[in-house]
């Protein structure tokens, strides 16, 4: 028996309702979850602390949270750790088509990124997700989801900074910021300037007494629900982000906004 055999009969043996540990019997999906983001964060330290002699045995934690919520799937007839690792195995060979089919050219490899995209796109489809944010999950960390809601609509030709004229407003303040920090403190990066940038909005959200993850989390969820509005018109039209010219994306935009203000104001009266 490999190694994995060995771990998986292991956990097996926590878990028999006879002669297993106590704790490890009433495990079940939900409580294991913390457990799980725990051991990918101190996967996450340990990486960016570069302390390499300590990796293994994270990786190895985190491992283990993996095994575990499989044999609870199998425990339970939902699925099994080789159903889950075929699962994997076909992804990876639909959103790579080039390593398992013919070689692509070197012409094709400039739009891997466009390609990885569509491709995520139409299994997302393929999957009954109706919008490209329906896989986002709620319970992300609000700044982590924020990044991929952004990254995710880029990805698909919406940039809310080109669209949205606040936003390109606060984009170039940021960039003259930016470029005024450069001529005073040369040796500061990008990532440095930035981070004492969120600290600086975080002092002063607390200035306001402002819940600053709800704050974040109504952001996204507010950006989230123009978009869906967008996707909707683009779809009655018959056109993709990429199809449609800037001005029409802008105005469709515009218009969520108007709805959304009059809204607003209708149920304040």
């Amino acid at each position: 028996m490999n190694t994995l055999g060995r771990l998986r009969q292991l956990i097996r043996k926590l878990r028999d309702p006879n002669t297993g540990c106590v704790w490890n019997r009433i495990q079940n999906f939900q409580s294991l979850v913390p457990y799980t983001i725990e051991e990918a964060y101190e996967v996450s330290d340990v990486v960016e602390n570069e302390a390499w002699s300590r990796l293994p045995e994270e990786i190895g934690d985190l491992l283990y949270q993996v095994l575990y919520l499989c044999e609870l799937g199998q425990e339970e007839g939902k699925f099994t750790l080789d159903s889950v690792m075929d699962g994997l195995e076909l992804k990876l060979s639909r959103r790579n088509p080039g390593l398992v089919d013919e070689p692509v050219s070197t012409g094709e490899h400039m739009n891997t990124s466009l390609r990885w995209s569509e491709i995520k796109s139409a299994d997302r489809k393929r999957r009954g997700m109706l919008s490209e944010l329906d896989d986002i999950p709620n319970s992300l960390p609000s700044v982590l989801a924020s990044k991929k809601i952004q990254e995710r609509v880029a990805s698909i030709g919406f940039e809310p900074h080109v669209i949205d004229s606040s936003q390109r407003k606060i984009k170039q303040e940021l960039i003259d910021l930016k470029i005024l920090s450069r001529q005073y403190k040369s040796g500061s990066s990008s990532s440095e300037k930035f981070g004492e940038l969120m600290f600086a909005l975080i002092n002063i959200g607390l200035d306001e007494h402002v819940d600053l993850d709800s704050a974040l989390r109504k952001a996204n969820k507010d950006f989230e629900c123009r978009f869906r509005k967008v996707e909707r018109e683009l779809a009655l039209l018959g056109v993709t982000f990429q199809e449609v010219c800037p001005a029409k994306l802008k105005e469709l935009w515009d218009a969520t906004e108007l709805k959304r203000s009059t809204y607003a104001k209708s149920v304040g009266n």
